[in-house]
């Protein structure tokens, strides 16, 4: 690029930008010629001239999808850079921006999970709702990506707007994307097993009917394996010694139970209970009881409404991925 263009997108002087494409009408033309580059709207975007760059996608909007030598695109710079009202600006110039794929298949909806940035999940959730089913190169999905780098509080975003999704086809859309595997076979519930994200795997028991708690990843395990392992594992490395005595068992049994262990026991019970449809009855059996009893106020106690419903657990067989 010419470095008197890569000057004025960096400062942002649309006038020196027309007074260079006066010179030569065909600046533009040939840059765009070119298969990776920085072009004048990347340049804007990293240092966050949003005027420059709504004038500069303005005349040249597929320089908002082009990539350049290292894989990024102007809206991946933008959201690099922090610079969240231009990546906005973007957006509502055009939704589609957000699920550019850039280097290792990530769009700025991926970038945005795998550094928590909730604020702009939810944007391109509203905008785009779409983008929510892009995958890497790796196969992961942005709930993948908030697990794999901790980002617990962007992952519940996500799973709040999947449970919360009205559009048409949302209930299959949860199945597909709880149930996504990466390359290694994992859903999101083995990521959360596996980083020990007990209010993760917790949240995912309780919300998804069509969760598969029994997929296994490409070590042959389930979410309930994982858990068990590294419940074994920080024994071992506390120098903890199994006591299998009735005292023993008894004071285990009288300890308060940890968000882990509560999330084995759902799992477990998942594998070894009721089929869907003795599970459904008991459920429909059970509400009508409640309500019987409480026929003469307004509505049943809260606490044991959740008490019934929030163990309501169906096991779907793992769709056929797609890609």
């Amino acid at each position: 690029m010419d470095p008197s263009l890569r000057e004025v997108a960096g400062t942002g002087d649309t006038d020196a930008l027309y007074a260079l494409i006066r010179k030569d009408p065909y600046m533009l033309e040939h840059i765009d010629q070119i298969p990776f580059i920085d072009t004048p709207l990347h340049i804007a975007a990293n240092e966050g001239q949003i005027k420059f760059a709504m004038e500069m996608i303005n005349l040249k909007p597929l320089f908002g999808r082009k990539l350049n030598q290292d894989g990024f695109s102007p809206m991946h710079l933008a959201l690099k850079m922090g610079h969240t009202k231009l990546v906005l600006r973007l957006l509502k110039t055009d939704k589609d921006l957000v699920r550019v794929k850039g280097r290792e298949g990530m769009t700025p909806f991926h970038c945005a999970a795998a550094v928590g940035n909730s604020n702009l999940l939810f944007h391109f959730l509203e905008t785009c709702p779409e983008c929510v089913e892009d995958v890497t190169v790796r196969n992961e999905t942005a709930l993948h990506l908030a697990l794999k780098n901790d980002h617990t509080d962007a992952f519940n975003l996500l799973h709040g707007w999947l449970r919360k999704n009205r559009r048409g086809g949302g209930n299959s859309l949860e199945r597909k994307v709880v149930n996504w595997r990466d390359d290694d076979d994992n859903t999101v519930l083995h990521i959360a097993a596996t980083k020990q994200q007990h209010q993760a795997v917790q949240l995912l028991l309780d919300s998804f009917y069509g969760l598969d708690a029994n997929a296994k990843n490409s070590e042959g395990l389930t979410a309930r394996e994982i858990i068990e392992r590294v419940e074994r594992q920080g024994l071992n490395m506390s120098g903890a010694e199994d006591d299998d005595t009735t005292t023993a068992k008894i004071e285990r049994i009288k300890k308060r139970t940890s968000r882990s262990e509560r999330a084995l026991v759902k799992l477990i019970r998942a594998r070894n209970g009721l089929s869907e449809n003795m599970l459904n009855a008991t459920l429909v059996v059970a509400a009508l009881v409640i309500t019987a009893i409480y026929q003469s106020s307004l509505s049943p106690p809260r606490g044991l409404w959740q008490v019934f419903f929030s163990s309501r657990f169906i096991i779907y067989p793992s769709p056929t991925s797609t890609a």
